[in-house]
């Protein structure tokens, strides 16, 4: 850190991991002896339930957005060697505000909804954003967004699970060709939009981001929504949904594929995390299956 401009005389006071979270280890890093007090430690996970891990990527996300209609907090600083800390990691600004599920009042789903179709419709060639890979077709990134999570699958131990492995095959015959490809951040979970007066002043997590169907994210959000209680009903009615469309200004179609893409997903990171963890995540696999069940039954 002494090596960079303005932290000449820093010391480091106190290291704090952030609480929660399955994504690359991410620490609020306090200063002594420069003026701005408090920096984000962001290193990399060797194995986790998003794997593979690359925290360089996710830097050059950030770079390329920042000054971009997307807030996100400045990189100041990339390592890739692991002999400092064990690990490649960034160093990020600290943005001094609350995630979404811990605003309350400064908190406000129009804005969190405006700012995922806002990330959707950027223009990413001109970002240079390039550089996470462009599929050929959209058809071709959601069936690479699938494989991905497939291959994830032997090492969690789930490769023989009946019902995923039925998923998957479903999943592999009903890739829908329609679409259009975006930037997707790949988890707009609440948890990674900071707020202040009820607007979102940053966006963090983009580990997982890349150009594909921007109706994946949104199937992300309607899965955790069953997972915390929403009762299933057709898809449209789902109330982000109708919230995106007006945002969006488009309407969605095929969000079942979408919907039952994510609930695999999450059935995957189920296993995942008991694979590394040894404990359940917050829903439970029972749970998931039946909904996961209905889902299929949609693509059937």
């Amino acid at each position: 850190m002494r090596s960079r401009p303005g932290f000449g005389d820093a010391h480091v006071g106190a290291i704090d991991q952030f609480p929660g979270g399955a994504s690359n280890i991410t620490c609020r890093v306090s200063l002594e002896g420069v003026p701005s007090r408090d920096v984000v430690l962001r290193l990399q996970r060797d194995r986790g339930i998003f794997e593979p891990y690359d925290v360089l990527r996710e830097g050059e996300v950030l770079r390329r957005l920042r000054g971009s209609p997307v807030p996100v907090p400045a990189v100041l600083a990339s390592e890739p060697d692991r002999a400092g800390l064990g690990a490649p990691f960034l160093l990020l600004e600290y943005v001094d505000a609350p995630h979404m599920g811990e605003a309350g009042p400064e908190a406000d789903f129009g804005a969190f909804t405006r700012m995922v179709a806002t990330i959707h419709g950027l223009d990413w060639r001109g970002l240079g954003l390039e550089v996470l890979g462009v599929p050929g077709t959209t058809a071709e990134g959601v069936r690479g967004e699938l494989e991905v999570v497939a291959g994830r699958m032997p090492g969690f131990g789930c490769d023989g699970d009946p019902l995923l492995s039925r998923a998957l095959a479903s999943l592999r015959r009903a890739t829908p060709a329609d679409g259009q490809l975006a930037l997707c951040q790949g988890d707009i979970n609440v948890f990674n939009y900071l707020f202040r007066k009820r607007e979102v002043v940053a966006v963090v997590d983009w580990e997982q981001a890349r150009i594909g169907d921007p109706r994946s994210d949104i199937g992300q959000l309607v899965a955790l929504s069953h997972l915390k209680g929403a009762p299933f009903v057709p898809v449209q009615q789902m109330p982000f949904v109708q919230a995106y469309q007006a945002a969006a200004g488009r309407a969605l179609s095929g969000m079942e594929y979408f919907r039952a893409l994510w609930l695999f997903e999450l059935g995957v990171i189920y296993e995942g995390w008991v694979a590394f963890n040894g404990t359940q995540p917050w829903y439970s696999r029972a749970e998931l299956d039946v909904l996961l069940e209905s889902a299929l039954a949609e693509l059937a």
